[in-house]
């Protein structure tokens, strides 16, 4: 079930120019940035990753914020990420990004600046600021969060907002590919106890359709909700013979983050967290709509993992402020030894690959010798793997 899309520890082989500066000066420009435009949010599923942000059950949560990004702040963030050299940006939430009605300016102005740029939506709000054509000319892919394979178990599931239901997204969905001559459109399915009985559904309806991609992908519960624990190993196990069904009907479609699965199935105690140092952190920030310039996704929300707020620094001179950034990575890395991280959190996989090569670069009697290897195993990857800069 391997895949040429989802190869975090290829990507970063892709990117070792940033990932040997970070070993060599501490510091060097994020390959890629993860912004949340809006923490608002017009669906409101219980497993969203993001869920202790702006669900309405969360109101009794510090991190309980609704913001949604003005467009001084985005835009002024825009210029930074240009100037700054980054390579991707995600769109993405903390809520649904197209909530933002400044979102579209966000993206045709990184789009003429050649900035990469993907986003994660639920897709119903595309015709309120007619997004279509803007997606299409500027992005490399969308993925449409679905998490169903019918109406009446997506609109359940997902409590959407009156009039950005099932069939909201599949006009939405229908439209974009319609338009679409050049971006890669994906779908994504999060496995949970109250979604895994729609995997073959899911498979099913959108077989036909004319998509890259239809992604399954392992809930991962976050801290603030069922403590954080994740779901045994028997429940996965329980699950693979569905995923084999629907990689028969869906055929070159079919993706799954199987490495994920392979950490919740086979090391139930740490997940796979063997390294010492978040590191992929260091590459691939959170921007968070309050401002805040957040360690990574898994840790938006909680002020005291931001290197700083927006509203009163440019994120250049925020991104570049070594002191402050190293004693908050020194609290996780070596004070909380990760305890308040999310198991199997968004740089898991980068971290992982990355823990590997700091050790071998720290243990290299040639350094220059080990850079060139790495250089040529990076010119082998790079015409293997789709969105390389998308770690």
């Amino acid at each position: 079930m391997s895949s040429d899309i989802f190869s975090p520890k290829e990507k970063i082989i892709s990117n070792i120019d940033r990932v040997l500066e970070l070993f060599e000066t501490g510091i060097t420009s994020p390959v890629l940035v993860e912004i949340d435009p809006s923490n608002a949010c017009n669906h409101g599923c219980y497993f969203c990753i993001s869920s202790y942000i702006h669900l309405p059950e969360s109101k009794h949560l510090e991190t309980y914020d609704r913001s949604v990004m003005s467009k001084d702040v985005l835009m002024s963030l825009c210029k930074d990420i240009v100037k700054m050299n980054v390579r991707a940006v995600n769109w993405t939430g903390g809520g649904e990004p197209t909530v933002n009605s400044n979102l579209k300016y966000a993206i045709e102005y990184l789009g003429k600046h050649n900035v990469k740029m993907g986003m994660f939506t639920n897709g119903t709000l595309l015709d309120r600021f007619d997004l279509f054509e803007t997606l299409v000319n500027n992005m490399s892919w969308v993925r449409f969060s679905i998490d169903a394979g019918n109406e009446k178990t997506y609109n359940t599931i997902r409590r959407p907002s009156k009039n950005q239901t099932w069939s909201k997204m599949i006009n939405n969905l229908e439209k974009l590919i319609s338009v679409n001559n050049k971006i890669d459109i994906g779908l994504g399915f999060v496995i949970t106890p109250d979604t895994y009985t729609g995997i073959i559904d899911f498979a099913n309806k959108f077989k036909d359709y004319n998509v890259k991609y239809c992604q399954y992908k392992p809930e991962i519960v976050n801290r603030e909700r069922e403590n954080g624990v994740q779901r045994k190993k028997e429940f996965w196990q329980k699950i693979e013979p569905l995923l084999k069904e629907a990689k028969n009907i869906l055929g070159s479609k079919f993706q799954i983050n199987d490495y994920k699965l392979e950490d919740l199935e086979v090391n139930t105690e740490n997940y796979g967290r063997t390294y010492k140092k978040c590191l992929g952190s260091q590459i691939s920030p959170a921007i968070g709509a309050d401002g805040e310039v957040y360690v990574c996704t898994n840790h938006r929300g909680y002020k005291q993992y931001s290197y700083g707020n927006l509203n009163q620094n440019s994120f250049g001179t925020i991104w570049n402020n070594i002191q402050v950034k190293n004693n908050i990575m020194h609290k996780i890395d070596n004070v909380e030894k990760f305890k308040n991280c999310t198991q199997l959190c968004k740089p898991h996989e980068s971290n992982k690959a990355i823990w590997n090569l700091y050790k071998e670069y720290n243990n290299s009697v040639d350094k220059e010798m080990f850079k060139n290897n790495l250089y040529k195993q990076k010119l082998n990857i790079d015409n293997g793997i789709i969105h390389k800069e998308f770690i």
